[in-house]
Protein backbone atom coordinates (compact mmCIF):
# COMPACT_ATOMS: atom_id res chain seq x y z
CA UNK A 1 0.00 0.00 0.00
CA UNK A 2 2.65 2.33 0.99
CA UNK A 3 4.24 1.89 -2.03
CA UNK A 4 1.39 2.96 -4.65
CA UNK A 5 1.14 5.62 -2.73
CA UNK A 6 4.95 6.67 -3.13
CA UNK A 7 4.89 5.41 -6.75
CA UNK A 8 1.69 7.81 -7.28
CA UNK A 9 3.47 10.98 -5.72
CA UNK A 10 6.41 10.25 -7.91
CA UNK A 11 4.52 9.96 -11.13
CA UNK A 12 2.94 13.39 -10.35
CA UNK A 13 5.68 14.64 -9.63
CA UNK A 14 7.55 13.81 -12.82
CA UNK A 15 4.19 15.20 -14.97
CA UNK A 16 4.54 18.90 -13.12
CA UNK A 17 7.76 18.61 -13.79
CA UNK A 18 7.44 17.82 -17.73
CA UNK A 19 4.47 20.42 -17.44
CA UNK A 20 7.49 23.23 -16.35
CA UNK A 21 9.55 22.23 -19.08
CA UNK A 22 6.90 22.34 -21.67
CA UNK A 23 5.71 25.87 -20.27
CA UNK A 24 9.16 26.91 -20.25
CA UNK A 25 10.05 25.77 -23.96
CA UNK A 26 6.96 27.65 -25.25
CA UNK A 27 7.88 31.16 -23.42
CA UNK A 28 10.92 31.21 -25.29
CA UNK A 29 9.23 30.00 -28.81
CA UNK A 30 6.90 33.00 -28.35
CA UNK A 31 9.95 35.10 -27.62
CA UNK A 32 11.58 34.35 -30.75
CA UNK A 33 8.30 34.72 -32.56
CA UNK A 34 7.74 38.23 -31.32
CA UNK A 35 11.31 38.93 -32.06
CA UNK A 36 11.09 37.92 -35.65
CA UNK A 37 7.73 39.66 -35.99
CA UNK A 38 9.66 42.96 -34.75
CA UNK A 39 12.46 42.39 -37.49
CA UNK A 40 9.64 42.15 -40.20
CA UNK A 41 7.67 45.10 -39.11
CA UNK A 42 11.20 47.01 -39.37
CA UNK A 43 11.13 45.66 -42.74
CA UNK A 44 8.01 46.91 -44.21
CA UNK A 45 6.47 49.86 -45.00
CA UNK A 46 2.65 50.46 -45.06
CA UNK A 47 1.41 53.54 -47.44
CA UNK A 48 -1.52 55.79 -47.11
CA UNK A 49 -3.88 53.44 -48.74
CA UNK A 50 -2.78 50.74 -46.77
CA UNK A 51 -0.74 48.79 -48.86
CA UNK A 52 1.89 46.76 -46.88
CA UNK A 53 5.28 47.12 -49.19
CA UNK A 54 8.43 45.35 -48.16
CA UNK A 55 11.47 47.40 -48.10
CA UNK A 56 14.58 46.60 -49.90
CA UNK A 57 17.71 45.40 -48.70
CA UNK A 58 20.14 48.27 -47.30
CA UNK A 59 23.31 48.51 -49.24
CA UNK A 60 26.36 50.69 -48.15
CA UNK A 61 26.85 53.37 -50.24
CA UNK A 62 30.26 54.88 -51.09
CA UNK A 63 30.67 58.45 -49.55
CA UNK A 64 29.72 61.40 -51.47
CA UNK A 65 33.18 62.56 -53.95
CA UNK A 66 34.02 66.34 -52.35
CA UNK A 67 33.36 69.29 -54.36
CA UNK A 68 36.30 70.20 -55.14
CA UNK A 69 36.99 66.90 -57.07
CA UNK A 70 33.57 67.15 -58.65
CA UNK A 71 34.57 70.89 -59.90
CA UNK A 72 37.87 69.16 -61.42
CA UNK A 73 35.54 66.41 -63.39
CA UNK A 74 33.72 69.90 -65.12
CA UNK A 75 36.78 71.72 -66.42
CA UNK A 76 36.35 72.56 -69.84
CA UNK A 77 39.26 72.11 -72.16
CA UNK A 78 41.03 74.94 -73.69
CA UNK A 79 39.25 74.31 -76.67
CA UNK A 80 35.58 73.61 -75.63
CA UNK A 81 36.20 77.24 -73.89
CA UNK A 82 37.15 78.82 -76.65
CA UNK A 83 33.71 77.90 -78.71
CA UNK A 84 31.24 80.64 -77.73
CA UNK A 85 27.95 79.38 -75.69
CA UNK A 86 25.02 79.20 -78.03
CA UNK A 87 22.75 81.96 -77.80
CA UNK A 88 18.94 81.86 -76.87
CA UNK A 89 16.46 81.90 -80.16
CA UNK A 90 14.61 84.94 -79.93
CA UNK A 91 11.02 85.19 -80.34
CA UNK A 92 9.81 88.67 -81.52
CA UNK A 93 6.40 89.32 -79.61
CA UNK A 94 4.84 90.85 -82.56
CA UNK A 95 5.41 89.56 -85.92
CA UNK A 96 4.91 92.49 -88.39
CA UNK A 97 2.89 91.54 -91.58
CA UNK A 98 4.59 91.62 -95.22
CA UNK A 99 4.84 95.12 -96.67
CA UNK A 100 4.19 93.49 -100.01
CA UNK A 101 0.49 92.95 -98.79
CA UNK A 102 0.16 96.23 -98.12
CA UNK A 103 -1.69 98.14 -100.98
CA UNK A 104 -0.94 102.09 -100.82
CA UNK A 105 -4.24 103.56 -102.24
CA UNK A 106 -4.58 106.37 -105.34
CA UNK A 107 -6.21 109.30 -105.79
CA UNK A 108 -7.26 111.06 -108.23
CA UNK A 109 -6.23 114.99 -108.39
CA UNK A 110 -8.34 117.63 -107.84
CA UNK A 111 -7.17 121.12 -109.06
CA UNK A 112 -9.08 124.12 -109.49
CA UNK A 113 -8.93 127.98 -109.81
CA UNK A 114 -8.40 128.03 -105.63
CA UNK A 115 -4.74 126.63 -106.54
CA UNK A 116 -2.72 129.58 -106.82
CA UNK A 117 0.07 129.90 -108.65
CA UNK A 118 0.15 134.10 -108.56
CA UNK A 119 0.70 136.63 -106.02
CA UNK A 120 -2.15 138.25 -104.17
CA UNK A 121 -0.52 140.78 -102.86
CA UNK A 122 -1.39 139.63 -99.31
CA UNK A 123 1.55 140.26 -96.24
CA UNK A 124 2.64 136.42 -95.57
CA UNK A 125 3.78 133.85 -97.80
CA UNK A 126 3.59 130.06 -97.26
CA UNK A 127 5.03 127.35 -99.52
CA UNK A 128 3.59 124.23 -99.34
CA UNK A 129 6.19 120.91 -99.95
CA UNK A 130 4.84 117.70 -99.24
CA UNK A 131 3.11 114.46 -100.92
CA UNK A 132 -0.68 113.59 -101.73
CA UNK A 133 -1.61 114.88 -98.05
CA UNK A 134 -1.01 118.39 -99.86
CA UNK A 135 -1.38 117.88 -103.56
CA UNK A 136 -4.65 115.93 -103.85
CA UNK A 137 -7.22 118.91 -103.03
CA UNK A 138 -5.68 121.40 -104.78
CA UNK A 139 -9.41 123.00 -104.57
CA UNK A 140 -11.39 125.56 -101.97
CA UNK A 141 -10.96 122.06 -99.33
CA UNK A 142 -7.39 121.37 -99.73
CA UNK A 143 -5.18 121.80 -96.93
CA UNK A 144 -2.42 124.42 -98.28
CA UNK A 145 -6.04 126.88 -99.24
CA UNK A 146 -7.47 126.66 -96.35
CA UNK A 147 -4.79 127.17 -94.48
CA UNK A 148 -3.52 130.04 -96.53
CA UNK A 149 -7.30 131.41 -95.97
CA UNK A 150 -6.88 131.57 -92.37
CA UNK A 151 -4.02 133.53 -92.29
CA UNK A 152 -4.73 135.74 -94.68
CA UNK A 153 -1.50 134.90 -96.90
CA UNK A 154 -0.38 133.85 -100.25
CA UNK A 155 -0.31 130.42 -100.97
CA UNK A 156 2.15 128.21 -103.21
CA UNK A 157 1.92 124.29 -103.75
CA UNK A 158 4.69 122.52 -104.41
CA UNK A 159 3.56 119.30 -103.23
CA UNK A 160 3.82 115.79 -105.23
CA UNK A 161 1.76 112.76 -104.69
CA UNK A 162 3.21 109.83 -104.67
CA UNK A 163 6.92 111.44 -103.47
CA UNK A 164 9.14 110.77 -100.81
CA UNK A 165 11.65 113.06 -98.71
CA UNK A 166 14.51 111.01 -99.93
CA UNK A 167 15.73 110.03 -102.84
CA UNK A 168 15.58 106.52 -103.86
CA UNK A 169 18.75 104.31 -103.55
CA UNK A 170 19.54 104.28 -107.23
CA UNK A 171 18.54 107.79 -107.77
CA UNK A 172 22.17 109.85 -109.34
CA UNK A 173 22.71 112.62 -106.77
CA UNK A 174 24.80 114.66 -109.91
CA UNK A 175 22.40 118.14 -110.61
CA UNK A 176 23.39 117.47 -114.41
CA UNK A 177 21.25 114.01 -114.46
CA UNK A 178 19.20 114.66 -112.08
CA UNK A 179 15.87 112.99 -112.25
CA UNK A 180 14.38 112.56 -108.53
CA UNK A 181 11.00 114.62 -107.93
CA UNK A 182 11.49 113.76 -104.12
CA UNK A 183 11.13 116.85 -101.38
CA UNK A 184 15.53 116.72 -102.08
CA UNK A 185 14.66 117.24 -105.91
CA UNK A 186 11.98 120.15 -105.34
CA UNK A 187 14.41 121.95 -102.62
CA UNK A 188 17.24 121.91 -105.11
CA UNK A 189 14.73 123.29 -108.15
CA UNK A 190 13.92 126.10 -105.63
CA UNK A 191 17.11 126.90 -105.13
CA UNK A 192 17.68 126.69 -108.58
CA UNK A 193 20.24 123.80 -108.86
CA UNK A 194 18.03 121.54 -110.95
CA UNK A 195 15.98 121.73 -114.54
CA UNK A 196 12.22 122.20 -113.76
CA UNK A 197 11.81 119.88 -116.56
CA UNK A 198 11.63 116.70 -114.28
CA UNK A 199 8.12 118.38 -113.11
CA UNK A 200 6.91 118.55 -116.34
CA UNK A 201 3.96 116.55 -115.42
CA UNK A 202 3.30 118.11 -112.03
CA UNK A 203 0.80 121.00 -111.41
CA UNK A 204 4.14 122.50 -109.17
CA UNK A 205 5.87 123.37 -112.76
CA UNK A 206 3.55 126.19 -113.34
CA UNK A 207 4.56 127.67 -109.75
CA UNK A 208 8.58 126.98 -110.55
CA UNK A 209 8.61 128.63 -114.17
CA UNK A 210 6.50 131.61 -112.67
CA UNK A 211 8.47 134.84 -112.82
CA UNK A 212 6.53 136.33 -110.47
CA UNK A 213 6.89 133.81 -107.36
CA UNK A 214 9.83 134.99 -105.14
CA UNK A 215 11.01 132.20 -102.79
CA UNK A 216 13.11 134.58 -101.28
CA UNK A 217 10.39 136.50 -99.64
CA UNK A 218 8.85 133.07 -97.87
CA UNK A 219 7.32 133.77 -94.88
CA UNK A 220 6.91 129.99 -94.42
CA UNK A 221 8.03 126.52 -95.69
CA UNK A 222 5.21 124.00 -94.33
CA UNK A 223 7.42 120.33 -95.35
CA UNK A 224 5.40 117.21 -94.92
CA UNK A 225 6.82 114.04 -95.74
CA UNK A 226 7.40 110.36 -94.33
CA UNK A 227 4.07 108.10 -95.58
CA UNK A 228 5.77 107.35 -99.06
CA UNK A 229 9.69 106.87 -97.28
CA UNK A 230 7.52 104.53 -94.93
CA UNK A 231 5.89 102.83 -98.16
CA UNK A 232 9.21 102.79 -100.03
CA UNK A 233 10.87 101.20 -96.56
CA UNK A 234 13.05 104.66 -97.00
CA UNK A 235 16.07 104.27 -94.12
CA UNK A 236 15.31 106.21 -90.92
CA UNK A 237 18.87 107.88 -90.43
CA UNK A 238 22.11 106.91 -91.05
CA UNK A 239 24.58 107.19 -88.32
CA UNK A 240 28.13 109.28 -88.98
CA UNK A 241 26.20 110.54 -91.90
CA UNK A 242 23.43 112.81 -90.87
CA UNK A 243 23.01 114.25 -94.83
CA UNK A 244 22.72 111.04 -96.64
CA UNK A 245 19.64 111.93 -98.56
CA UNK A 246 18.88 108.55 -99.32
CA UNK A 247 17.57 108.38 -95.48
CA UNK A 248 14.64 110.37 -94.15
CA UNK A 249 16.50 111.98 -91.51
CA UNK A 250 19.32 113.15 -94.18
CA UNK A 251 16.75 114.64 -96.75
CA UNK A 252 15.20 116.33 -94.15
CA UNK A 253 18.24 118.14 -92.27
CA UNK A 254 19.17 118.50 -96.37
CA UNK A 255 15.51 120.71 -97.03
CA UNK A 256 16.06 122.91 -93.77
CA UNK A 257 19.28 124.11 -94.16
CA UNK A 258 19.11 124.90 -97.62
CA UNK A 259 15.33 126.55 -97.74
CA UNK A 260 17.03 128.60 -94.43
CA UNK A 261 19.29 130.07 -96.74
CA UNK A 262 16.87 130.58 -99.69
CA UNK A 263 14.94 132.55 -97.37
CA UNK A 264 17.37 133.44 -94.23
CA UNK A 265 13.88 135.32 -92.28
CA UNK A 266 12.02 132.28 -93.17
CA UNK A 267 10.31 129.95 -91.07
CA UNK A 268 10.65 126.07 -91.67
CA UNK A 269 7.31 123.79 -90.50
CA UNK A 270 8.58 120.17 -90.33
CA UNK A 271 4.86 118.40 -90.14
CA UNK A 272 5.16 114.33 -89.54
CA UNK A 273 3.41 111.81 -91.33
CA UNK A 274 -0.39 111.46 -90.06
CA UNK A 275 -1.83 108.39 -88.36
CA UNK A 276 -3.07 105.37 -91.36
CA UNK A 277 -4.40 102.32 -91.10
CA UNK A 278 -3.09 99.53 -94.05
CA UNK A 279 -5.09 97.14 -96.40
CA UNK A 280 -4.05 94.72 -98.14
CA UNK A 281 -6.99 95.06 -100.95
CA UNK A 282 -9.85 93.87 -98.35
CA UNK A 283 -8.38 93.85 -95.17
CA UNK A 284 -7.03 95.62 -93.09
CA UNK A 285 -3.73 94.03 -91.64
CA UNK A 286 -2.68 96.65 -89.26
CA UNK A 287 -2.04 100.51 -88.90
CA UNK A 288 0.69 103.16 -87.88
CA UNK A 289 1.50 101.78 -84.63
CA UNK A 290 2.48 97.80 -85.78
CA UNK A 291 2.92 97.57 -89.45
CA UNK A 292 6.95 97.56 -89.87
CA UNK A 293 8.81 98.14 -93.08
CA UNK A 294 11.72 96.32 -91.84
CA UNK A 295 13.52 100.29 -90.53
CA UNK A 296 10.24 100.85 -88.17
CA UNK A 297 6.79 102.08 -88.37
CA UNK A 298 5.24 104.88 -89.59
CA UNK A 299 5.25 106.11 -86.09
CA UNK A 300 9.26 105.31 -85.51
CA UNK A 301 9.31 107.99 -88.93
CA UNK A 302 7.69 110.37 -86.74
CA UNK A 303 9.60 110.11 -83.96
CA UNK A 304 12.47 110.90 -86.77
CA UNK A 305 10.53 114.14 -88.31
CA UNK A 306 10.67 115.36 -84.48
CA UNK A 307 14.30 115.08 -83.55
CA UNK A 308 15.59 116.49 -86.51
CA UNK A 309 12.84 119.65 -86.20
CA UNK A 310 14.58 119.73 -82.37
CA UNK A 311 18.22 119.40 -83.48
CA UNK A 312 17.66 121.86 -86.42
CA UNK A 313 15.23 124.13 -84.33
CA UNK A 314 12.29 124.41 -86.39
CA UNK A 315 8.90 124.29 -85.86
CA UNK A 316 7.01 120.88 -85.31
CA UNK A 317 3.69 119.62 -86.20
CA UNK A 318 2.68 116.04 -85.05
CA UNK A 319 0.11 115.38 -86.94
CA UNK A 320 0.72 111.64 -85.74
CA UNK A 321 -0.58 112.60 -82.68
CA UNK A 322 -2.28 116.37 -82.24
CA UNK A 323 -5.02 115.93 -84.81
CA UNK A 324 -6.71 113.70 -82.85
CA UNK A 325 -6.92 110.80 -85.43
CA UNK A 326 -6.48 107.92 -84.40
CA UNK A 327 -8.06 104.21 -84.42
CA UNK A 328 -11.31 105.38 -83.10
CA UNK A 329 -11.84 108.47 -85.18
CA UNK A 330 -10.46 107.16 -88.79
CA UNK A 331 -13.78 106.75 -90.01
CA UNK A 332 -14.73 110.01 -89.53
CA UNK A 333 -11.15 111.08 -90.54
CA UNK A 334 -9.74 108.89 -93.37
CA UNK A 335 -10.69 108.27 -96.48
CA UNK A 336 -9.17 105.14 -97.81
CA UNK A 337 -6.42 104.78 -94.17
CA UNK A 338 -4.28 107.06 -95.60
CA UNK A 339 -6.04 110.17 -97.38
CA UNK A 340 -8.02 112.33 -95.35
CA UNK A 341 -11.69 113.29 -95.74
CA UNK A 342 -13.10 116.97 -95.82
CA UNK A 343 -12.86 116.85 -92.14
CA UNK A 344 -9.77 115.89 -91.81
CA UNK A 345 -8.21 118.15 -94.52
CA UNK A 346 -10.11 120.68 -92.34
CA UNK A 347 -8.97 120.10 -88.84
CA UNK A 348 -5.34 119.98 -90.10
CA UNK A 349 -5.69 123.04 -91.76
CA UNK A 350 -7.03 124.31 -88.09
CA UNK A 351 -4.28 122.87 -86.48
CA UNK A 352 -1.57 124.28 -89.02
CA UNK A 353 -3.01 128.02 -89.22
CA UNK A 354 -3.60 127.82 -85.43
CA UNK A 355 0.21 127.08 -85.09
CA UNK A 356 1.39 129.68 -87.76
CA UNK A 357 -0.59 132.66 -86.24
CA UNK A 358 0.36 131.83 -82.67
CA UNK A 359 4.04 132.17 -84.06
CA UNK A 360 3.26 135.16 -85.87
CA UNK A 361 2.00 136.70 -82.43
CA UNK A 362 5.49 135.83 -80.46
CA UNK A 363 7.18 137.34 -83.51
CA UNK A 364 5.38 140.61 -83.45
CA UNK A 365 5.76 140.65 -79.40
Amino acid sequence: MRNKILLRITGLLAAALLLVVMMSGCSVKAEENRNDERLSSDNIIITETGEVLEKEELTPTEPEAPQEEKESEAVQTPEQADEPEPEATAIPENIAPDMSKVVEPEQEQIITEEDHTEPQGNDLQLVFLGDSIFDTYRDGTGIPYRTAEQCEADMYNLAIGGTCAALDTYDPLGSEEWSSRSMVGVVKAIEGKISTDIFANDAAKRIFDNPNVDFTKTDYFIVEYGTNDFFNCIPLDSEGEIYNLKTYAGALRYAVGALQEVAPDATVILCSPAYARFFDGTWMIGDGNSVNNGFGTLFDYVGICQYVAKSEQTLFLNAYLDLGIDGYTAEEYLEDGVHLTDAGRQLYADTLAKMILKHEETKNN
